[in-house]
């Protein structure tokens, strides 16, 4: 069995979410961050408006896909 980059404290990954799937949360969330970074504000401080997306809505979701795989593993190894 190879050495798992979640297989912190020794607790393993059995429990935890598949790295594969954790790699997609991460990079789905740096995209949202790349694409918050360059989106204009336009009208209505970034919730309207064109441009590729709102900055207002991207940080938060690139922040809760960033969290999510540390969060179901830590809920799924304290339950």
């Amino acid at each position: 069995m190879r050495s798992s980059a979640f297989d912190w404290g020794g607790a393993g990954n059995a429990l935890g979410m598949d790295p594969k799937l954790a790699f997609v949360f991460y990079l789905v969330a740096v995209v949202c961050f790349g694409l918050a970074a360059f989106a204009p504000l336009g009208r209505g401080f970034g919730r309207t408006g064109g441009g590729p997306g709102a900055r207002v809505g991207l940080v938060p979701l690139g922040l809760g896909l960033w969290l999510f795989p540390t969060m179901w593993t830590t809920g799924t190894n304290a339950f």
